[in-house]
């Protein structure tokens, strides 16, 4: 767009870089004089906190120092908790406000990953390849598409210059090897620009824990080895019809292995491959002055599975027992080599027209279809006849916002009025134990709105407040199930989310930097809210909706340059999501936890940090040192619904420590990293039974070619 274009020139006109302004995390405001006009440029992560959508953004410094990965990143956050397994590559998801997993919507680069969940996530991005990490509360952009309900993660890679050379290498404790690369070539006369990449990851997970199951009885994790390669390449031209036009195509391969808890596990793993095609086209001007053309499409083929067909099963005391069936087996009641085979196709069409400096309109159009073919002979044995079944799900979300700007940018709202429509089809065991398969079809409907507001009090201090009435359609892997662990739901109920929040940030930049202060409060209610539960078969389970669930709390986010060479941040989050069923589903039974605080949901959580950085500190030139620091307070939690506060099903408080050292030569070209997690070496839990790793210490190599 035309301001794009006029702030582009500005940085090339003052010799500064706009990818160096947007990742300047400190330097938020760049003025220069010239021929007597003074020109004031706001980088692009304080325009976005400056916009009407709350939103939380991580820059270069936030995802530098002792971060790992990009969960480590988010646990840093006011708001964000991450519930994880165990060591590399576990399961985990990230909670905003108390609203987790699948509520969230997950992108990259502003294209959703949802639907690539069995194959590709967040933490498999490397943070050396990240430019920035935008954290919405509360409202999902309407440019995403899609339906979300706790907000969105998007992360937005880095923009290479014209040649570009980015490797690194990470050894670290329990065995584990991180090799992360990326280059990228630019022909002047075409403007055609090539790029490849990936990253290979290695761990064998082999730390000590405690089993709180079993009177707290430490083993070593001896199969929770993880691999996983992913490789990508892309084509991108920029002198064609379209401002952009790119291609991109990605292999991933999984290998995990399966830890064992209660039982003493030794064969079974998870694997899954995919291949990914995708399509962008981007346009300003499209047809008519104003209209910008924004589009992405893609496809992906994938198989995953698991197989646990051993022979024998052990105890913690290396006791042998039989399998689960005749077949095999080390968990649960059946045996199983699956193969499922899945295809996925998401298209998002997003059209923005400008018509003045007051106001803007954008519709966005988002579409998705999947296919599932599971496939699981041994499973099919063990119950003695077919368990799973094919299945395909659609979805399209219509969404028109509209944007208004008034007296001279102080005051700014988004408008957004959305429609959700959804289809599956598929057959299902009603009753797994019963050979009895029924065909499922449905099609449901759904409107949602948001509005949001920013109003510009001083040049240093702004308020927000956001309303929404948004919906999320469930998954396919909620409907139809996933062929192997999780069954078919088919009466699943979209969750409902009424939000409400509001909060003021403070701003102010000094000769050395900035101090920031954000304090938030929120309200939601979420109606028909969407849980993870047991089935009634071990180790097979299905989604269900769980009722009305009341959520309340207040965050505050502390951070700045205390001086030249110090920063400093401090935060913390309290939220209280309480039970509000009157009565048991189904049921005019009085329900026994109403008003009861919804389990395993941290509802207190803090952090604090501190960065000592100088350049040249040992002499020399063109060098620049960095100490840090950083701790995580999260209270203790019950599993289960509170009945009595001498319950034994608790995640323990934690406090935890990390700290770096990190030294870079020849104008960052050369960057060395020395990283201690876990000071103290704490016992740490997430998840019930499922202990995270102890002290840990990582060294990174890092090499810049530009």
């Amino acid at each position: 767009m035309k301001l794009k274009i006029v702030f582009s020139a500005l940085m090339a006109a003052t010799n500064v870089s706009a990818q160096d302004n947007a990742n300047a995390d400190t330097s938020y405001v760049y003025k220069k004089d010239l021929d007597g006009v003074t020109v004031v440029a706001h980088n692009e992560i304080r325009k976005m906190r400056e916009a009407a959508m709350p939103v939380t953004v991580l820059g270069k410094r936030q995802l530098e120092g002792t971060t790992t990965s990009i969960n480590d990143a988010l646990a840093r956050t006011a708001g964000i908790a991450i519930r994880s397994t165990g060591g590399v590559g576990s399961a985990s998801r990230i909670s905003v406000r108390g609203l987790e997993g699948k509520r969230m919507g997950v992108y990259i680069d502003e294209a959703a990953i949802g639907q690539l969940s069995d194959y590709v996530s967040l933490n498999d991005i490397p943070t050396d390849m990240i430019e920035r990490i935008e954290v919405y509360k509360g409202i999902v952009p309407y440019r995403f598409g899609g339906s979300a309900l706790g907000g969105a993660v998007n992360v937005v890679t880095k923009e290479y210059p014209p040649v570009y050379l980015d490797a690194s290498y990470e050894i670290a404790s329990f065995n584990t090897h991180k090799l992360n690369f990326a280059f990228k070539r630019t022909d002047n006369n075409s403007g055609l620009q090539f790029g490849f990449g990936g990253c290979l990851t290695y761990s064998d997970n082999n730390y000590r824990m405690h089993l709180q199951n079993l009177d707290n009885r430490v083993v070593e994790r001896d199969h929770d080895q993880f691999k996983k390669a992913m490789l990508g390449g892309s084509i991108k031209a920029t002198k064609w019809y379209f401002d952009e036009a790119k291609l991109e195509l990605v292999f991933l391969a999984t290998r995990a292995e399966i830890q064992g808890i209660d039982s003493d596990i030794r064969e079974a793993y998870n694997h899954g491959m995919s291949g990914i095609a995708a399509l962008t086209l981007k346009r300003d001007n499209f047809l008519i002055d104003g209209l910008d053309l924004d589009f992405d499409g893609c496809f992906s083929y994938g198989k995953n599975g698991l197989c646990d067909k051993a022979m024998s099963r052990y105890d913690w005391d290396g006791n042998r027992y039989s399998p689960v069936t005749i077949y095999g087996g080390e968990q649960g009641t059946y045996a199983s080599d699956s193969d499922n085979r899945t295809h996925d196709y998401v298209g998002k069409l997003n059209l923005n027209y400008l018509l003045n400096e007051h106001h803007s309109f954008n519709i966005n159009l988002y579409a998705t279809h999947t296919r599932q073919n599971p496939e699981n002979e041994l499973m099919d044995k063990s119950f003695g006849y077919q368990t799973n079944f094919p299945s395909h799900m659609s979805s399209f979300t219509t969404g028109f916002s509209y944007d208004l700007t008034l007296f001279n940018g102080k005051f700014m709202s988004a408008t957004t009025l959305k429609n959700f429509n959804y289809s599956s089809e598929t057959r299902v065991l009603e009753r797994t134990y019963i050979n009895n398969p029924v065909d499922v079809s449905l099609n449901r409907n759904y409107w949602g709105v948001s509005e949001a507001m920013r109003y510009k009090i001083t040049d240093d201090l702004l308020a927000k407040i956001a309303v929404s009435s948004e919906v999320r359609i469930p998954t396919a892997e909620e409907l139809t199930g996933n062929g192997y662990s999780i069954l078919p739901a088919t009466n699943l109920e979209p969750e409902r989310c009424k939000g409400l929040t509001g909060g003021v940030i403070y701003h102010h930049t000094n000769s050395y930097g900035f101090v920031e202060i954000e304090a938030n409060c929120f309200l939601n209610q979420l109606d028909d809210m969407i849980r993870y539960q047991a089935d009634m078969i071990p180790s097979m389970a299905r989604y269900a909706n769980f009722g009305k669930v009341v959520t309340k709390g207040a965050e505050i986010d502390i951070k700045g340059d205390v001086t030249s060479f110090l920063y400093c941040y401090a935060n913390a989050t309290y939220q209280d999501l309480r039970d509000k069923r009157k009565h048991e589903v189904g049921s005019t039974a009085a329900n026994p936890t109403y008003n009861k605080r919804m389990p395993n949901i941290p509802y207190f959580l803090a952090n604090f940090g501190i960065e000592l950085h100088k350049e040249n500190l040992f002499g020399g030139k063109e060098q620049n040192s960095r100490f840090l620091f950083d701790s995580s307070y999260i209270h203790e939690y019950f599993y289960d619904f509170e009945m009595s506060k001498y319950q034994d099903r608790k995640i323990p408080t934690s406090l935890t420590f990390d700290t770096g050292i990190e030294h870079s030569f020849g104008n960052n070209r050369w960057t060395l990293s020395f990283k201690l997690k876990n000071l103290t070496d704490r016992v740490v839990y997430s998840d019930l039974n499922r202990p995270l790793p102890g002290r840990n210490v990582a060294f990174k190599v890092k090499y810049i070619m530009k």
